[in-house]
């Protein structure tokens, strides 16, 4: 909005306030100066309220984001939630956060409520100031009625405009902000993580004079090239890893975790509900970095691991429905060859025995078979008559299948997937 919408507005605000600025000192330049002496407190006003609304306006975008994130968190584990009877606990948590947030919104309304006031009066006492010069000039001949009219219109119509520039330049001062915070999160990742920006090799001097600012901050242009190994066995080890979410930097979900995952071995991670085993799992994927400690892959830190070469080895199928995405209006086949992306290897085309061998191992085949076009049927919610929806079961299947056309070097599976998995592999067996 503020770079597209907002700032279309601004500009022909801005347009239209400078010619019927120029129509009025054309036709009564002494009128003019005097109906827009007030101009300076206007001006007053604008750096005023601009200097008071950007630390609420973060305070309100913080408290949005914590508040957002409080509630997202509930209503996913809203299971977990009730079996804990946490029901009380969620919502004093959440009527906490509610009201703080209520606070921030009510603090920068008033900035805004006066800043609106301030600028109705000025504009009011302007035109007051106007029409009694104006009365003035015409007793003394020295412009006529048309001339007042036509220098009171443009005026008016000037002003006008230039008040309608402030819900603009407040959409713009909102946008500018995020914006901030989206560079801040680029350039140095997640603020929790200490380690995760550390640069492999120091910036030549030609670098650091190529380097454009944002703020006080230097963005580079290209980021660093990081380790290609030529081959990956596949075995992890973490070590003294701490790790807390972006979301809920207080609450330590992981806290010094020493683990060896062998290569080509079946490894098992237990623990009852809420123990971390599938953040060791993202973590593992890379999804995110962790707080304190490493996370090494063949005795290589996975900081330093370029990420098209590490995603191409590593697949994971998670054990929420929610998180198995499907291409809308895209056929069966289409579903289930995408996984070929990012696979090990030169990029080659998906053969139709690969996906039917595929669908047959996740114990999808037999479902497509009965469809009326096969392979062919289309997903989602498209207006075709032949497209269908899939359940859970079924889309954790789709996940099942592109990863094994994926075949990647370590497959992480979540707790239902992985016992989904096994029951194919018995089932093909016997």
């Amino acid at each position: 909005m503020a770079t597209s919408l907002a700032t279309g507005s601004l500009i022909q605000y801005l347009t239209t306030t400078l010619a019927c600025l120029i129509l009025a000192f054309i036709r009564s330049w002494a009128l003019t100066l005097v109906i827009l002496s007030s101009v300076p407190f206007f001006i007053l006003i604008q750096v005023f309220s601009q200097s008071a609304a950007a630390p609420r306006i973060l305070r309100e975008r913080l408290e949005t984001t914590s508040t957002a994130a409080l509630v997202d968190r509930a209503l996913t584990a809203i299971s977990t939630v009730k079996a804990f009877n946490a029901q009380d606990f969620e919502l004093k948590q959440a009527t906490r956060a509610f009201e703080s947030l209520g606070v921030a919104v009510k603090r920068l309304l008033r900035v805004w409520g006066l800043l609106s006031a301030s600028a109705q009066f000025v504009v009011m006492a302007m035109f007051v100031q106007g029409t009694w010069f104006a009365s003035l000039l015409i007793r003394e001949g020295k412009i006529t009625f048309g001339d007042y009219t036509a220098t009171f219109w443009a005026c008016l119509v000037a002003t006008s405009n230039c008040s309608s520039c402030i819900p603009q330049f407040i959409v713009i001062v909102k946008g500018k902000f995020i914006m901030a915070a989206l560079m801040e999160t680029m350039i140095n990742g997640s603020p929790h993580s200490s380690s995760s920006t550390l640069p492999l090799y120091p910036p030549s001097s030609a670098a650091i004079r190529s380097t454009p600012f944002l703020g006080r901050k230097r963005i580079p242009r290209q980021s660093l090239r990081k380790i290609t190994p030529i081959q990956c066995y596949g075995e992890f080890a973490l070590h003294d890893v701490t790790f807390s979410y972006p979301s809920k930097p207080s609450t330590t979900v992981l806290s010094n975790v020493s683990l060896y995952l062998p290569a080509n071995e079946t490894t098992f991670i237990v623990g009852s509900s809420g123990s971390g085993k599938s953040t060791i799992a993202a973590l593992l994927m890379k999804m995110y970095q962790p707080t304190f400690g490493t996370i090494m892959l063949d005795d290589q830190d996975m900081r330093y691991l370029d990420d098209s070469w590490l995603r191409g080895q590593i697949a994971g199928v998670s054990q929420g429905f929610g998180s198995v995405v499907v291409l809308d209006g895209k056929s069966i086949w289409e579903n289930v060859a995408v996984g070929a992306y990012g696979r090990p290897g030169e990029l080659r085309e998906v053969k139709k025995e690969e996906v039917e061998e595929a669908c047959r191992m996740a114990m999808v085949h037999e479902f497509v078979k009965d469809l009326p076009d096969g392979y062919d049927t289309k997903l989602g919610s498209s207006s075709e008559t032949t497209s269908v929806a899939l359940s859970g079961g079924q889309r954790q299947r789709l996940a099942l299948a592109r990863a094994r056309i994926r075949d990647p070097t370590v497959l992480i599976l979540g707790m239902f997937s992985f016992s989904f998995c096994c029951c194919c592999l018995l089932m093909t067996n016997t």
